[in-house]
């Protein structure tokens, strides 16, 4: 298997060559393994061993022509390095993703086709048995959009609870003790920490919150709004929209004596916080002051 990796590598086989002899999940592995890898940075102050301090000779170099992805010199440590990680993944049996402030990123799934996009400051993770052929597990911090091809059964597991599928399109919003699941196509079963489930048919949402299930609320939309310059909501409780705002934007929202109960309908720019803070709160008449990355509420 090392052999065919050091020659995907030197470029001198292709990805469908290498899938031939190695498990398209493991190809996979690899690939996002090599991402990392190309966005690392070489400690220069390490100490290096010279050959030449010790002959007297100088190095004598060779160059190939590898994998567009990898540079000339590393290919064999590459090759060890991921040899190395993937012992950690078999061992620590655990693989996660996470993103910042305003960070948007989409992961395939180890089916190989079906995949998540990540909204600004979420997490998802996984066990490598929880990927079979009967099962198919993730796990939830924050917000996602799922695109899950059929198969077996697919959970994604949340603080509040989970949501279940066979093969559909659809949002789970985590925050505080609260769960909003929004269904683009299909249908999906959601069930809260406490046992009570519900059905969301596509081209609805609906919203676990203060130990219930709210009724539908209908959406047009064929992916979610964060996917684009906006963020959308229909009476979402303010917390919620305080919790998206801070993921975006990177605040820290102090509420004071505000009701964080009260609805919001409406949208806010993704990439304008002045603007944004007036779309929001303007219309419920909260005042709002900014100091640094804290913002004040007040009514």
């Amino acid at each position: 298997m090392e052999d065919q990796l050091l020659k995907w590598l030197n470029g001198e086989i292709n990805e469908d060559e290498l899938r031939k002899t190695i498990d398209p999940a493991d190809v996979l592995k690899y690939k996002q393994i090599l991402g990392e890898v190309d966005r690392w940075v070489p400690d220069n102050d390490s100490l290096v061993f010279d050959p030449k301090d010790v002959t007297g000779q100088p190095k004598q170099t060779k160059t190939r022509s590898l994998h567009p992805m990898v540079p000339v010199s590393i290919a064999a440590s590459i090759l060890l390095v991921i040899s190395a990680l993937l012992w950690l993944t078999v061992f620590t049996d655990k693989s996660s993703y996470s993103t910042g402030v305003a960070e948007v990123r989409e992961v395939t799934l180890p089916d190989g086709l079906s995949k998540v996009t990540l909204a600004p400051n979420t997490e998802v993770s996984w066990r490598e048995e929880d990927w079979t052929s009967n099962q198919r597990k993730i796990n939830l911090t924050g917000k996602a959009f799922f695109q899950v091809e059929k198969g077996s059964p697919f959970e994604v597991l949340a603080s509040t609870g989970k949501v279940e599928v066979l093969g559909t399109n659809f949002e789970v919003d985590v925050f505080s003790k609260s769960m909003n699941v929004l269904c683009f196509e299909g249908k999906v079963r959601a069930t809260a920490l406490d046992g009570q489930a519900i059905v969301v048919e596509g081209g609805e949402g609906r919203l676990y919150h203060r130990g219930e299930w709210e009724a539908a609320v209908p959406t047009e939309n064929i992916l979610p709004s964060w996917l684009g310059s906006e963020t959308e909501f229909k009476r979402a409780p303010l917390i919620q929209v305080i919790k998206s705002l801070e993921k975006q934007y990177g605040l820290e929202v102090i509420p004071g004596s505000v009701n964080l109960e009260r609805r919001f309908t409406g949208s806010f720019p993704n990439e304008q916080l002045d603007v944004a803070l007036r779309i929001v709160f303007d219309p419920l008449d909260i005042s709002y002051k900014k100091q640094g990355n804290k913002l004040y509420l007040s009514e």
